[in-house]
């Protein structure tokens, strides 16, 4: 039992020894500091110039198909009413049927031609901009020595609807400060 004691003293003591040997150590090597920035990457799509151009150009090309669909359909409604207004299985009823059903499948095919081609227009409007900020961005950071840039949305946050709260609560950053490159790449975009 002697003996037991004797090796347990010994354990605590070697013990004692190797923790504050390991305190009084070789400090840690620092950690690498990496220059980090941020970037509200929102901002930058709603105040970029020629982003806002393209978009608005589209807008009114959507608006310019909407107003001679519309045509279109009032001219479809047109005929239905004139279909109405026949007798039923004479010659000019079957002929204002058909050009109906063919004048609809027609109508339907367009609109959705026409809603693909705007949607790949829209897709190919934000990819091309986001190519565009993301070379800004990379320039800027090479010349600033910058490694990381982060995403964060600075627009306030409305506390009287809970979906934005959630959303404030779930962000990923959650403090930075002067650290925002946003106006600078807004200037580079925008050519000032």
């Amino acid at each position: 039992m002697n003996q037991k004691l004797l090796l347990a003293a010994l354990a605590v003591v070697l013990l004692v020894l190797a923790v504050e040997n390991l305190s009084q150590g070789t400090p840690a090597e620092p950690v690498p500091v990496y220059p980090v920035a941020m970037l509200d990457l929102t901002k930058v799509f709603k105040q970029h110039e020629r982003f806002a151009e393209r978009a608005e150009k589209m807008r009114q090309e959507v608006a310019a198909a909407e107003s001679t669909l519309k045509a279109q359909r009032d001219a479809y409604a047109s005929l239905t009413h004139q279909l109405e207004s026949l007798k039923r299985g004479t010659d000019e009823h079957r002929r204002i049927d058909a050009e109906l059903k063919k004048t609809a499948e027609t109508l339907n095919a367009e609109v959705k031609r026409e809603k693909e081609a705007f949607l790949l227009q829209e897709a190919t409007i934000y990819v091309e901009t986001y190519d565009e900020i993301q070379a800004a961005v990379r320039h800027y950071a090479d010349e600033h020595g910058i490694k990381l840039v982060l995403r964060f949305n600075g627009d306030p946050v409305n506390r009287e609807k809970p979906a934005e709260v959630l959303k404030e609560l779930n962000k990923s950053v959650i403090y930075q400060a002067g650290i925002d490159i946003t106006n600078d790449v807004l200037e580079m975009v925008n050519g000032r």
